[in-house]
Order: structure tokens, then C-alpha cells, then sequence
């Protein structure tokens, strides 16, 4: 037996020894001022080490290779010896979380692992896009955004846009639209029927406080399948504000009835984007009972959302505007 075998099955088990109680890397003060997604990282640090063990001790150190899960310090039993008194960070880099505890100023453990959702949410793709109804109506109620336009750009009849960033295209992007009301000195976001892209633009955004519109959704599920459910809208802004997706937006075709748009939902901490092609009828500034038709591809990793993107709106879209 080689000396890394024997390593190898010595760190299995000094873990198996020290994993006979649950562990708890993370105290209840630590996960209250804590992001959604460092939430989700903590939990994904306990499910994964706790649940490790029930795997037969030959196949941990290949579930863990299998998973890209390594310590870049200390070793698998060490976790037990975790206090939470000690300084911890949590930090992303190329897609990898380090999660890291020192003591005396040394790092003590290290933890690195990829950024991705269904590792991190312990599902599949085809169990994740099954609850992700349940996943929107379970999200709290989110606080409304501080209107703080940003790069201003002035437009024709007094409207300005913000513009931080776009995807793949300029207009294709995360811009926002507004008036400036020089008695309060303050903006305002734009919502008329004059310019239903831009209006559309501002309702994706969440910046329309009291749009409750209905979304009828048609998901795209595992298997070539689809499953067909209706939310509020509201209930969708509060999901996207409680997972922290960055909203890009852009209109693929102005038609008759209204206009046809492209949304992508971002998530750079867990590495996914969810797609949606949205009717959006021309009278929704005006009539509140307005239902938003939606068509939704969840949980497309990042890495294929350039490709998919260049066939759903660069090969069908009609319009560009800024």
C-alpha cells in the first residue's frame, strides 16, 4: 500500500471517529447576518459533511473528487474541531467558493468547492426545475428598491436612462428609465404607454411598486416536458430579490397586440440564469388584470447561457433600441 493510500484511509478514518454527533460548522448569529447565498453555502457545508459519512469509507475520498470538493488545509476530521469564535470567511473566485476558518491568524481549515446550484442545493437539475414553483411562492416579501439612477443618459421628452451593464448586446441589458421632477428634485420611474419598452423595461426591474400582474407560466422541464402554472408578479420580483438575480432585459419584437421581450434572471453566486420569453400586452400600463405570458427555461448554467442566448434573441429579434 502506497503512502497516499495509507494517508488516505487514516484521514477516513480519524473522520469516522470524530462523526458521531452532527456537526454544526455555522451558530444561529453567523447565518442571521449572512447573505441568501452564503445561506445556501453554509447549509450545503453541513448537508455535505454530515451525510459523507453514511458513504461507504472506500468511495469518500472519490465522492469528494467526484464533486471537486477539497481541503486546501487541514483535513476532514478537523471540521469537528471548528468553533465559531473563530474568524471565517466566505469568498468566490472563478466560480469556486473558499470557505475558510483561522485560528491565531493561520488558516485552520480550508474549504474549496464549485459554484454550482445543484451541488450546493444538494438536486439535480430535473428535481430543482420540479420545485422551483415552490421554491418562487416560498421566497419573503422583498423591500422596495432605493431609486438611485446611475450613469445617466438623457433621452428625447425629458426621460433619462441608467445603464450599468448589458449582456452579449447593448440592448440587450440592465437598464432603467425615469423623470426627473426638479420641484422635489427627485426621479421617478417611467411607466406610460408612450414608450411600452421602456415601461416593460422598469416592471422587470421591480421598480413599478404597485404592478400585481398575473404570470402564466409554461416551464420547460427535464425530459423535453413542460409544466404550466400562474403566479403573481409580485411573487416572482420577490424571488428574484431574495436570491439576488440581476435582471437583463430586451425587447425581441414589437407587435400589434403589445411586445414580445427577453429576460435573463442572473445569479453569479450559484452560477445559474433562468430564461424568459414574455407577451406582454400593449394595454398593461393601464389595466392592472394585464397577464404576463411567459415562457420559462430554469437553471441554465451560466457557462451555456451564451449560446442559448445567441439563439433565442440575436437570430430572432426584429428591433434594437437603446
Amino acid at each position: 500500500m502506497s503512502i497516499r493510500s495509507v494517508y488516505t484511509l487514516l484521514m477516513v478514518i480519524c473522520y469516522a471517529s470524530a462523526s458521531s454527533q452532527e456537526l454544526k460548522l455555522f451558530s444561529p448569529e453567523q447565518r442571521k447576518v449572512a447573505t441568501h447565498s452564503h445561506v445556501i453555502v453554509m447549509d450545503f457545508m453541513e448537508r455535505y459533511f454530515n451525510k459523507l459519512p453514511t458513504t461507504s469509507d472506500t468511495t469518500i475520498p472519490a465522492k469528494m473528487a467526484d464533486d471537486k470538493v477539497y481541503f486546501r488545509n487541514g483535513k476532514l476530521s478537523d471540521l469537528h474541531h471548528v468553533a465559531d469564535t473563530m474568524p471565517f470567511s466566505i469568498n468566490l473566485s472563478y466560480r469556486y467558493y473558499e470557505v475558510e476558518w483561522k485560528n491565531q491568524d493561520r488558516p485552520f481549515v480550508t474549504v474549496v468547492f464549485p459554484a454550482q446550484y445543484d451541488l450546493l442545493l444538494g438536486m439535480h437539475q430535473e428535481e430543482a426545475q420540479q420545485k422551483f414553483k415552490e421554491t418562487i411562492l416560498a421566497s419573503g416579501q422583498r423591500k422596495a428598491p432605493v431609486i438611485k439612477p446611475l450613469n445617466r443618459k438623457n433621452l428625447e421628452n425629458g426621460i433619462i436612462m441608467s445603464k450599468t451593464s448589458y449582456l452579449e448586446l447593448e440592448s440587450f441589458n440592465d437598464a432603467t428609465y425615469y423623470k426627473y421632477n426638479k420641484v422635489k428634485k427627485s426621479y421617478s420611474p417611467y411607466f406610460n404607454s408612450a414608450h411600452l419598452d421602456y415601461s416593460a423595461a422598469n416592471l422587470f426591474q421591480g421598480l413599478i411598486h404597485n404592478a400585481d400582474y398575473q404570470m402564466y407560466v409554461e416551464q420547460s422541464v427535464y425530459g423535453m416536458k413542460t409544466i404550466n402554472y400562474t403566479i403573481s408578479f409580485r411573487q416572482w420580483l420577490n424571488y428574484c430579490a431574495e436570491w439576488g438575480l440581476k435582471i437583463y432585459f430586451g425587447v425581441e419584437e414589437q407587435r400589434e397586440d403589445g411586445l414580445k421581450a427577453l429576460v435573463i434572471a442572473e445569479n453569479s453566486d450559484l452560477c445559474f440564469n433562468h430564461m424568459l420569453s414574455v407577451v406582454i400586452s400593449k394595454n398593461f400600463v393601464t389595466d392592472k388584470k394585464t397577464v404576463l405570458k411567459v415562457r420559462l427555461t430554469p437553471y441554465i448554467p451560466t457557462h451555456n447561457v451564451k449560446s442559448i442566448f445567441q439563439k433565442e434573441y440575436v437570430n430572432h429579434r426584429k428591433i434594437k433600441w437603446q
